[in-house]
């Protein structure tokens, strides 16, 4: 049986959300809602912040109910010489659960995107299937390999990722939609829809046992440019897996605002 998460957060997160938000009004940089366009400058710096209800990974809720704080950092550098290709580093946090720092380099054309790279997922503690209904280790580094073809309806793109510490590899499939709010009388703001479909399997290995499952995902958000670049959005997720765990299978929906922001 599946669950949803139908809680209201907290005052105080609710607070953290709103003070969020309004920093990353103020910051100046070129509004560009996801997918971030390339740069036209040999560096950029681009960022994050977001409170979430729910912390979904792959299909599967990893967070407790109060809901916590996102951030990233993304600083990418276009190599000379090479048009439309760059490398990038990326900062992930959420909240103290977990940390993610990647290393990548990508292509960028008028047909869409390359996009290869390693990750290191870190964790301040060790998760399994038996007790949490997921796996998730202190250290998990990550090859991936994907592309995103700009020129498509939806802009369809495809991910594989190999995990040599859980054994475990992972096909995600996604496509993206903006409509303009106008159309719908609200002038100004962007209609932003997303879903996405992936299968990961998992062998046997010194941190846990075997495991492959499907999972699937959506979501809508409103999002609205503000100042000289920021955009401030909210909107509702949902997703599903088919893992069979007691603790962690079925649906959960929850509820995300977030700022974007580039320098």
């Amino acid at each position: 049986m599946g669950k949803t998460m139908g809680h209201n957060p907290t005052m105080k997160h609710t607070l953290t959300a709103l003070a969020l938000a309004s920093f990353a009004a103020g910051v100046s940089a070129q509004t560009a809602p996801a997918p971030v366009a390339a740069t036209n400058t040999d560096l950029a710096v681009r960022g994050s912040v977001s409170w979430s209800g729910a912390n979904v990974f792959r299909g599967v809720e990893r967070s407790d109910s109060a809901g916590l704080v996102q951030s990233a950092v993304t600083i990418e550098y276009n190599v000379p010489g090479f048009t439309g290709v760059s490398t990038y580093l990326n900062f992930f946090n959420a909240d103290g659960v977990e940390r993610t720092y990647t290393l990548g380099a990508k292509t960028d054309s008028a047909y869409g995107i390359i996009d290869v790279g390693v990750q290191r997922l870190t964790s301040p503690s060790v998760r399994t299937l038996a007790s949490d209904g997921f796996t998730q280790i202190r250290s998990n580094n990550e090859i991936y390999v994907g592309t995103t073809l700009s020129t498509v309806a939806l802009k369809p793109s495809a991910y594989v990722y190999y995990s040599n510490d859980l054994k475990q590899y992972t096909l995600e499939l996604a496509g993206s939609k903006t409509f303009s709010g106008a159309a719908v009388g609200l002038a100004g703001f962007d209609i932003v829809s997303k879903a996405y479909a992936g299968f990961s399997h998992a062998g046997a290995s010194s941190y846990d046992v075997k495991n492959a499952y499907e999972y699937l995902g959506a979501s809508v958000d409103l999002t609205r440019a503000v100042g000289q670049g920021a955009v401030l959005g909210a909107g509702v997720n949902w997703a599903y897996n088919t893992d069979g765990q007691a603790k962690t299978a079925g649906s959960t929906a929850w509820v995300r605002v977030f700022a974007n922001f580039k320098f």
